[in-house]
């Protein structure tokens, strides 16, 4: 992590990894008054051959949004005691 930014980069192609030509998920933290956000981007490239994942993976924003909420609660959850 450089400063409030991380990035971290697909490098296995085994498992779900194998359909995408790239891909990368970018931590932020930004202060507020309240404490911090963190704030998660996405990045991938599907393979040409997997191409009609695209429309599965844009729809499944929703899924993943959920998931970020869970780790927010757990988060928060732990650094309350």
């Amino acid at each position: 992590m450089e400063g409030n930014r991380s990035v971290v980069e697909l490098t296995s192609r085994e498992g779900n990894a194998r359909y995408f030509r790239r891909a990368s998920w970018e931590f932020r933290i930004e202060k507020v008054e309240s404490g911090s956000n963190v704030i998660c981007v996405a990045d991938f490239e599907v393979k040409r051959r997997y191409w009609f994942l695209a429309p599965i993976l844009f729809f499944m924003k929703g899924a993943i949004h959920r998931d970020l909420e869970g780790l927010k609660r757990a988060v928060e959850a732990g650094t309350a005691g």
